[in-house]
């Protein structure tokens, strides 16, 4: 062999290994995600309910609550943080409307565009709005729809005032018996609304030696709304004459 022969044709052929395995796996997710519902100025309430749930999903959640602070430059890690910053703060940009964007895009960390926007649609009590809220759970009735939408409705509305007005005890006694006091308000509302053809079981449950939660109650209800629909069914089955046993037309007698 010539020692001018290529090399390749001297080495031992082997499988090509790359020397450096690649350090971080590549970005599956566009910084600008898409989210399922864009901050408008008015349905904070429910848009900060969903964008936590969709960054605490993605393990992000230390990016907006303070948890994950800005390691400084020189840090190993700062690069990452940066990185990941970035991406969450497009997470919130994206799920603004258009007219909104511009006043926070330029806030430099996802933390500061998230406790911007807080200041700037939550104060904290919304007093309007859990007055509209109680009145409308005071409206509320199933009058002649479904338990189920009934209920859901019920629980959207509670969700909300839980979520503008929370439980404000310090103490662990104190928030278990607001807790308790609250459900039995919830337990008395639900009954309440109920249509009045469930009046009896609506007795049942206020003569039960310990008021279920509202939870419960709903279990309770609907057991005896599932036993009505399947009475009704019955009932109507018997209106139809069986194939064969009808009764004869006038005609056919002789």
């Amino acid at each position: 062999m010539e020692i001018t022969d290529p090399i390749s044709s001297i080495l031992p052929q082997s499988p090509q290994i790359p020397l450096i395995p690649p350090q971080n796996p590549p970005q599956t997710e566009h910084p600008a995600a898409q989210i399922g519902i864009k901050l408008n100025g008015t349905n904070y309430a429910i848009w900060s309910q969903i964008m936590e749930m969709y960054i605490s999903g993605r393990d992000k959640l230390g990016y907006i609550n303070g948890d994950l602070s800005q390691p400084t430059p020189t840090d190993l890690t700062f690069r990452q943080w940066r990185t990941e910053n970035s991406i969450v703060k497009g997470w919130l940009i994206n799920s603004m409307e258009p007219h909104l964007i511009g006043n926070f895009i330029r806030f430099p960390t996802a933390q500061l565009v998230w406790e911007s926007i807080a200041t700037t649609y939550f104060d904290g009590s919304d007093t309007s709005q859990i007055y509209e809220l109680k009145k409308k759970i005071t409206q509320l009735t199933q009058h002649g729809g479904t338990l189920e939408n009934y209920y859901n409705n019920l629980q959207g509305l509670w969700r909300e005032i839980d979520f503008r007005r929370p439980n404000p005890m310090k103490c662990a006694q104190d928030i278990a018996q607001f807790n308790r006091i609250q459900q039995k308000d919830r337990v008395y509302t639900f009954l309440d609304g109920l249509d009045d053809r469930l009046d009896n079981v609506r007795a049942d449950v206020l003569q039960l030696p310990s008021l279920p939660t509202v939870e419960q109650a709903y279990a309770l209800v609907r057991k005896e709304d599932s036993r009505q629909s399947v009475m009704l069914g019955h009932a109507g089955m018997g209106l139809i004459a069986p194939r064969g046993g009808g009764r004869r037309d006038e005609g056919s007698k002789g």
